[in-house]
């Protein structure tokens, strides 16, 4: 198999995708155990991820992958926001972390 195209998503996403196929036919083993921890982790609706995917973008130096992992993990406090990109090259400033706990708490 050869990828052709890499794109982060979010658990929510992945659970939507999940759920398709499942109407289509059965999953594999691998898929429902992946479905059933989706189930119980994803912590926003499609449409509040989308929005919240929206407003971090604005952010211009988050990338889809860090603004994935944000929405994923939905960081409580500043300190997990830097924690989040601790092994990154990207180096955050302060007031952009601030902008970032501001939208994480309006999707909580």
């Amino acid at each position: 198999m050869n990828v052709t195209n890499e794109e982060p998503i979010t658990m929510s996403e992945a659970k939507t995708i999940l759920e398709r196929r499942k109407k289509d036919g059965d999953l594999e083993y691998e898929q429902n155990v992946t479905h059933e921890y989706l189930k119980k982790m994803s912590k926003l609706s499609e449409k509040k991820v989308e929005e919240m995917m929206n407003e971090l973008q604005t952010i211009e130096i988050l990338k889809p992958r860090h603004i994935v992992k944000i929405i994923d993990i939905l960081p409580d406090t500043e300190d997990e926001v830097k924690l989040l990109f601790e092994k990154e090259t990207t180096n955050l400033k302060k007031d952009e972390i601030k902008k970032i706990m501001e939208i994480v708490k309006k999707f909580r």
